[in-house]
């Protein structure tokens, strides 16, 4: 038999912490946001199409990390019922 074993509830925490994480970058986001919404039209010409085209991409890189973030947490949560239901089986099947 292999020696691969997996611990449900450290897997839980991993779902819990990517969860959190989710959590703080919103919140770095929005500060973000917020900060830069602050200067309003004081930012124009180069200066201001530079900070425009930055923060798109800076978006852009943010909806990706939230969404294979999202991916993430999926298959461990999947994972996390899966070795569950499976040594539920076990314990029921061989007590």
């Amino acid at each position: 038999m292999s020696g691969f074993q997996v611990d449900p509830a450290a897997l839980l925490a991993v779902v819990d912490r990517m969860s959190e994480f989710d959590s703080q970058l919103e919140a770095h986001l929005a500060h973000a946001r917020s900060s830069v919404a602050a200067l309003g039209t004081s930012w124009y010409g180069d200066g201001g199409e530079a900070e425009r085209s930055a923060q798109q991409q800076w978006d852009h890189g943010a909806q990706e990390m939230r969404d294979a973030l999202a991916r993430l947490r999926q298959i461990a949560e999947g994972a996390h019922e899966n070795y569950s239901s499976a040594a539920q089986t076990n314990v029921r099947n061989w007590g």
